[in-house]
């Protein structure tokens, strides 16, 4: 016998004022989005009437329904007469609990089992196929996140992220820190839109707050999980509740979740490949409410992440052949010469303290430190060769004695990061207030280094009679210890209710920044005679470095302070050259002879030193500070229809690119200033009755001024002091190089149906594009302009859509089954500002040519070959594509106490790159992953 039945609810239930002020002793803050579209255009107009459509569907005459039932009520059977209702969805986006549909913005809200059953799982990715207009990636132990075609392309201390990141309230200022979040979680809330006034710091484009669950006071209780899938999956949960005291209570989870590699080699090396994990964390978290006044709440955490690291797949080659990513065979299947490996230690500890006074005035204290500890080595490969591709093997096979190197990319970097905030709010009936006071300050190493042994030449133009060797790739080795993030702002926000209908909305933040880098950086020339290749035994490009067990130093720890550095061609080594190259290394591995070849000629061999700064170390110092705001109203048209109109602002902070000098000792500037975001935003939301059917429909129409957007190129720049002409750096740079602006429309909402059905929708229409912007071309080196182009990563089109039921049954033991089936949609978009043009240099300014009539660099070195490649190397176009997830599910005991189920993520296997570092010589391409599939058991006590 069928039952149909609704969900539980789906976010936070409905609780007492009591409960709800203490109880949730860590409530959030968001910004809410703003209106008044300025702009009149044709397709603003098509918009508006979209809009207008909308707005009236939702003035008909009916009544809502958003009736939550208690959480610990049973699922009670519907008669197939009686219509269905839609689950009462509360977030936190404006530091309180409401009701989404009492919400002034955009924002949506994920329980931990929605997430499950959405194939979201535990890896802050998969987010992209449940949000529209989100894309997240990663990039070597880094995500980059945009949302609504805001964001950054790089997130480390000169680069600030766009999309803020809040750990159960409270402040992440670097993703890397974020680790495998998604387990034992209450909701997770995805907030669009600029939020600088109640979210601040980096917040231009959003945020995401991932909540986990708290402590219950008075309850023993808890739940296991296990999973076993594709690709040797392997996820293991545990989670107990215990009641301490009357007043005390902790809860303890466990996880752990292994993954072999999806990708395979071209070469036939048996070695685990990129893409492969070994996750490990344990939260311990306390509530204490001794009293009706006061609640403490506390959380601690720990993780270890190892894997095989996740570069990406230089795409080049293949793309000047004429094959795109989703035309080959099998996109996984690359070439590699050595595995790679990653690590990070993540430990962090926050706390959330709050006395209520009386329901006008309280005071809530946040504190939290957080610190990670990353090391990455890239699987060794070779330059410019990535996917096998028909012919590829040729290219692969042309230089079989590079095929023993161990060259790659070394990275590491530690921060440890405090974050205080004193917060004082109340609610008055009509006023609904808050303002307080925002600290941050963060410590920050780093080291990178791209270290091979095959840069070996004939160095008689040096010194005759010598063969010389460099380790100059990627700009040599760069530090920086003891560099500093300080932020402080102040801020006050309110929501007043001017008639019971009416409500005004405002707030503002001043905030202001200061960034201090400490870097040193040396590029290496080794002058060798030639006759102590002989007497050691091998030639040059036989000397090995990198092999396993060879480590970097880590960030901060290295003895010697800065390199002794040669400011001219003809300058002498100092007396600590080939000690300070030595002393970058923490070990060499059991194959290296680098280090026994050095120290055998030690005083022989000439190291010669040469930086990017006249000292071997440099100093910089940012300080900038700014003002957001946002202003508003709110309107019930109904108990059951809102209408709402903002205008807010969102900054990103502005830093430090690296510095340059000239040959006459000139410094090239080295700030870029912060990113400002305008956004006007009106909207509906509404709760209404089709016959027996609810449905939820929310509608947003959005405009963007975007100013002062960063561009990030990764650059190749001849080194300043002279020395090697061969002896290059290349660095990331970043600049305010362009404005836009941005036009969408979301429409988002739910369909109850009978028999346990919801279908969940979300259309967003994006129209990005750049005005008022020259930039220059890293391909051309031209300066060229973009006006009208797409900003990077925004499809025009975005759909999702997600179709659910869930139905109780007796059949023995088994008590209800439910299943998800999830649709994403994204149309076409670009992953670089260039939108797959070409640019030449013509008569009267760079001219536009089709992008196959560029040049690009061809890596003759390893590959022979014309000196240049077809310019269809430099596509970054991505077709448009659909994913599909699903999931099913067994309930069993008389409380739907245990749950078998099954899940496959991206079941059509779509292949798609989420991200691009292209220039002259390289397409970089992060590809997402593969179809996964699995099934998970899970028992609660």
């Amino acid at each position: 016998m069928f039952k149909s039945s609704r969900q539980r609810p789906t976010a936070i239930p409905s609780a007492s004022a009591k409960h709800a002020f203490i109880g949730r002793a860590v409530i959030e803050r968001a910004s809410i989005e703003r209106a008044s579209i300025e702009r009149a255009s044709i397709r603003h107009d098509l918009l508006a009437a979209a809009l207008a459509c909308a707005c009236a569907s939702f003035a008909l005459p009916v009544a809502a329904q958003e009736q939550a039932e208690p959480a610990s009520a049973p699922a009670q059977a519907q008669p197939a007469a009686e219509a269905a209702t839609l689950d009462t969805v509360q977030v936190t986006g404006n530091r309180r609990v409401q009701s989404i549909q009492k919400y002034a913005g955009t924002i949506q809200s994920f329980t931990g089992t929605q997430l499950d059953k959405l194939g979201v799982n535990t890896d802050i990715r998969n987010l992209s196929a449940v949000v529209p207009a989100l894309q997240i990636t990663k990039q070597e132990g880094k995500y980059e996140m945009y949302l609504r075609g805001i964001g950054a392309s790089d997130s480390d201390f000169s680069s600030d992220p766009a999309v803020a990141t809040y750990y159960n309230g409270i402040y992440l200022p670097r993703p890397r820190s974020i680790g495998p979040m998604f387990f034992d979680v209450e909701r997770v809330e995805v907030n669009k839109g600029p939020q600088g006034t109640v979210r601040g710091r980096n917040a231009a484009a959003g945020s995401i707050n991932v909540i986990p669950n708290q402590p219950e006071l008075g309850a023993f209780n808890g739940n296991v999980k296990m999973g076993l899938g594709n690709y040797d999956f392997r996820q293991y949960e545990a989670v107990v509740n215990v009641p301490l005291t009357e007043t005390l209570a902790t809860r303890i989870a466990l996880f752990n979740e292994k993954r072999d590699s999806y990708i395979e080699n071209g070469y036939p090396y048996d070695y685990e490949g990129p893409g492969a994990f070994d996750n490990t964390a344990v939260r311990a978290s306390f509530l204490w409410q001794p009293t009706d006044q006061f609640s403490a709440y506390v959380m601690l955490d720990k993780v270890k992440e190892k894997g095989t690291g996740d570069p990406g797949m230089f795409t080049e080659r293949a793309l000047a052949a004429g094959y795109d990513i989703k035309d080959l065979d099998d996109p996984f299947r690359q070439y590699f010469r050595r595995p790679g490996y990653t690590s990070n230690d993540i430990e962090g500890a926050a706390g959330t303290f709050t006395y209520r006074f009386s329901d006008a005035v309280s005071v809530e204290f946040n504190t939290s430190y957080r610190a990670y500890d990353f090391y990455n080595k890239n699987a060794s490969r070779e330059w410019q060769l990535g996917p096998v591709y028909p012919g590829s093997d040729a290219d692969a096979y042309h230089a079989p004695n590079r095929l023993p190197w161990y060259d790659t990319f070394y990275q590491a970097d530690k921060s440890s990061s405090r974050v205080n905030e004193l917060r004082f709010f109340g609610d008055t009936g009509r006023l609904i207030w808050s303002a307080g006071l925002f600290n941050y300050g963060e410590k920050y190493d780093f080291v990178s280094w791209d270290v091979g042994n095959g840069y070996w030449g004939d160095c008689d133009w040096y010194r005759p009679g010598t063969i010389c060797g460099w380790q100059n790739g990627l700009g040599g080795e760069n530090r920086g210890d003891g560099s500093e993030v300080e932020s402080n702002a102040i801020y006050a926000d309110l929501s007043f209710a001017a008639t019971d209908k009416l409500r005004l909305i405002g707030g503002i933040r001043y905030t202001r920044d200061k960034k201090t880098s400490k870097d040193t950086n040396a590029q290496y020339q080794f002058v060798v005679p030639e006759e102590l290749f002989a007497d050691f035994g091998v030639v040059p490009s036989d000397l090995v470095i990198g092999s396993p067990g060879f480590r970097l130093k880590a960030p901060g720890d290295r003895s010697f302070g800065a390199p002794s550095v040669c400011s001219n061609s003809g300058c002498t080594p100092g007396p600590n050259s080939v000690d300070y190259f030595l002393d970058g290394v923490a070990s060499w591995g059991a194959n290296d002879t680098w280090d026994d070849f050095l120290r055998a000629y030690r005083d022989q061999i000439e190291v010669r030193i040469t930086s990017d700064f006249p000292e071997g170390r440099n100093k910089d110092v940012y300080k900038n500070s700014f003002v957001d705001w946002r202003a508003g109203v709110e309107y019930d048209i109904t108990d059951d229809t809102m209408f709402y109109a903002t205008v807010s602002t969102g900054t990103r902070s502005g830093g430090l690119n690296k510095s340059l000098f000239l040959d006459d000792g000139t410094k090239l500037s080295t700030t870029f200033k912060p990113e400002k975001l305008t956004s006007y935003e009106v909207g509906l939301k509404s709760d209404m009755n089709w016959g027996e059917v609810p449905v939820r429909m929310n509608a947003a129409l959005f405009y963007y001024d975007y100013k002062d957007k960063v561009l990030q190129n990764m650059i190749d720049v001849p080194n300043p002091n002279g020395g090697n002409p061969n002896a290059t750096k290349r660095l990331v740079y970043n600049d305010n190089a362009a404005n836009a602006e941005l036009l969408g429309l979301e429409l988002e909402g739910k369909f109850g149906f009978a028999h346990g059905i919801d279908l969940g929708y979300n259309f967003t229409y994006l129209d990005a594009k750049f005005k008022d912007s020259t930039i220059l071309d890293t391909r051309s080196f031209l300066f060229v302009p973009i006006d009208g182009n797409r900003l990077p990563f925004t499809s025009k089109y975005n759909v999702n859509l997600s179709l659910s039921q869930v139905v109780d049954v007796e059949w023995g033991g088994i008590r209800s089954f439910d299943w998800t089936v999830n649709l994403a949609y994204r149309s076409k978009y670009y992953l670089t500002a260039y939108n797959s043009q070409g640019w030449a240099a013509g008569p009267n300014g760079p001219v536009r040519v089709p992008l196959e009539q560029m040049a690009f660099s061809n890596n003759r070195d390893a590959f022979g070959g014309p000196e240049f490649l077809s310019g269809n190397a430099m596509r970054d176009d991505v077709d448009g594509f659909t994913t599909v997830n699903v999931s099913a599910g067994l309930n069993f005991g008389q409380e739907e106490s245990m749950r078998v189920d099954a899940f496959v993520s991206n079941l059509t296997d779509e292949v798609y790159s989420g991200k691009g570092f292209i220039n002259n010589s390289v397409n970089i391409r992060y590809l997402n992953t593969p179809r996964m599939y699995g099934v998970r058991f899970s028992a609660k006590f």
